[in-house]
C-alpha cells in the first residue's frame, strides 16, 4: 500500500542536510525503529567482549589514530564491531573452539540482519515482518565477504595520487549499492536489487556520496569510543541510515511511501 508522507524535506531537492534533519525528526516520532538497532548494538558489544577474552586471535579496531579520518560504511544499516574474527583463524581449530568462534560470527551477522529487516520493513510497510530475512542475510554475508576479500583500503593512501583512481571507483560502487538493503527488505531478490540500484540513485548520486561520508565518519567516531563503541554506532547511526534509504525511495516515487517497485522517471 502506498501512502503520502510529509517528513519535513523537499523531495524535489533530496540532499544531505534535509535528509539527515528529516531522518532525526522521523525517528523522534517513531522511536520503535531505534529498538532493533540498539539490541543489535548490545549483541555486537557482547561479542566484542567475548572475543577479547577467548584464545582465538581477533583483530582489534584501530580507532582514532594519527589524526587520520576514516569512512566506516559497511553498506547496510548497522554498527561496526570493535573486533573482527579473521575467518582463517578458524582453520585447524578443535571442534569446540571452531563452534565457539564461528558461533559468535553467526550471532553478530544474525543480529544486524534481524535489526535491518525489522526496521526497514516497519519503515516501508508500516509494520515489521521477517519475510525478507533470508535474502537480507545473503546481502549482509556477501558484503562482509567482499570487505574481507578487499581488505583494508589503507593501501590506497600509500599509493598517493595513484590511489585516487581505485578509491573513486570504490566509492562509485558503494553509491550504486546504497539502496540495495532497502530493496531487498522490500522483497526484491539480491541480484535484482543490485541491477536496479542505479536507477534509484540516478540524479542524486552526489547527495548519496555526501550521506555515505557523513554516516561513515560518524560511525568511525562512535565506534572509536572504548567498550561501547559498537553499541553507539548501531543505536545512533544505523537508524538514520535506514531512514535515509527509505527517504530515497519516497523521493523517487514523488512522496509516496510504501514498498518500492520502480522509481519514477
Amino acid at each position: 500500500m502506498l501512502r503520502d508522507r510529509n517528513d519535513g524535506y523537499n523531495r524535489r531537492a533530496w540532499s544531505v542536510v534535509p535528509v539527515l534533519s528529516a531522518a532525526v525528526g522521523r525517528l523522534r516520532r517513531n522511536p520503535s525503529v531505534l529498538v532493533p538497532f540498539a539490541v543489535a548494538g548490545i549483541v555486537l558489544s557482547v561479542v566484542d567482549a567475548l572475543r577479547r577474552r577467548d584464545p582465538i586471535p581477533a583483530l582489534e579496531y584501530d580507532g582514532l589514530d594519527e589524526a587520520t579520518v576514516h569512512v566506516e560504511f559497511p553498506g547496510y544499516p548497522t554498527g561496526v564491531g570493535q573486533t573482527t574474527l579473521p575467518l582463517e583463524s578458524l582453520v585447524g581449530l578443535e571442534a569446540p573452539y571452531f563452534v565457539w568462534g564461528f558461533g559468535l560470527y553467526v550471532l553478530s551477522v544474525l543480529a544486524v540482519s534481524l535489526a535491518g529487516v525489522i526496521a526497514l520493513t516497519r519503515l516501508l510497510d508500516g509494520e515489521a515482518h521477517l519475510g525478507p530475512l533470508p535474502s537480507y542475510l545473503v546481502v549482509v554475508v556477501g558484503i562482509d565477504l567482499a570487505h574481507r576479500l578487499l581488505g583494508s583500503v589503507g593501501f590506497l593512501q600509500e599509493m598517493g595520487v595513484l590511489g585516487l583512481v581505485p578509491l573513486a571507483a570504490l566509492f562509485a560502487v558503494v553509491v550504486w549499492l546504497f539502496p540495495v538493503p532497502g530493496l531487498v527488505a522490500a522483497g526484491v531478490s539480491p541480484w535484482t536489487a543490485i541491477r536496479q540500484a542505479g536507477a534509484w540513485t540516478r540524479g542524486v548520486r552526489w547527495s548519496v556520496l555526501g550521506l555515505i561520508l557523513v554516516l561513515g565518519i560518524g560511525t568511525w567516531l562512535l565506534t572509536s569510543v572504548p567498550v561501547i563503541g559498537a553499541f553507539l554506532g548501531s543505536a545512533l547511526i544505523a537508524p538514520v541510515h535506514a531512514v535515509a534509504i527509505v527517504s530515497l525511495f519516497e523521493h523517487r516515487r514523488g512522496g509516496l511511501a510504501g514498498t518500492p517497485i520502480e522509481p519514477r522517471r
